[in-house]
């Protein structure tokens, strides 16, 4: 570990999963709109359970724009919530998501009907916890990254390249705590 303004640690994703948060992030898709414009303008908003280190919500909550905030090692779940205005809208998924710097591990879909190990499958009946996820590297700098997410919307897909992943460090204690916090300066 290094001693400074900031705790970092060069332990291995394994590590850091066994005790990492998680932060949701939810697209909510009004599928009449965006099916009807061609676009995802007006049609999508953005929220998530994450804080500022200031502990107010994530600048953005409930637009395109969101900027969730996490740290490193944390999971970021990916999870679309499709709405219309008569019944059961056209089924919508997230088709990809791409960052202009790969900030994620194991950035992919979970949680998908494996059609081929589940033969009760019954298409349109059967549900599907479909998401996205990945964890935020260990060791990424502190910084905003914007990331382009598409969604699959009936037979059109879409995509929407606003919302953003804001990056922040743990600030180290000003001065150290017990037995625990002394080993920590002394290896750094």
């Amino acid at each position: 570990m290094k001693r400074g303004n900031s705790l970092r640690t060069n332990s291995r994703p394994r590590q850091i999963v066994r005790n990492s948060l998680q932060v949701n992030v939810i697209a909510i898709v009004d599928v009449a709109r965006a099916i009807y414009s061609e676009t995802l303008d007006d049609a999508v908003i953005f929220v998530d359970n994450s804080v500022t280190p200031e502990g107010k919500p994530s600048p953005g909550r409930g637009t395109t724009a969101l900027k969730t905030q996490c740290l490193e090692g944390m999971v970021i779940n990916w999870i679309v919530y499709p709405v219309g205005p008569y019944g059961v809208p056209a089924p919508v998924s997230i088709a990809d998501i791409t960052f202009d710097e790969p900030i994620c591990l194991k950035l992919q879909s979970y949680g998908a009907i494996v059609t081929a190990h589940s033969p009760d499958v019954i298409p349109g009946v059967t549900p599907s916890y479909d998401y996205w996820a990945g964890m935020v590297r260990p060791e990424v700098e502190p910084n905003t990254y914007g990331y382009r997410i598409e969604f699959q919307i009936g037979a059109q897909r879409m995509g929407i390249s606003t919302p953003a992943v804001t990056i922040s460090t743990i600030p180290a204690p000003e001065k150290a705590s017990g037995e625990r916090g002394k080993a920590q300066y002394i290896l750094g």
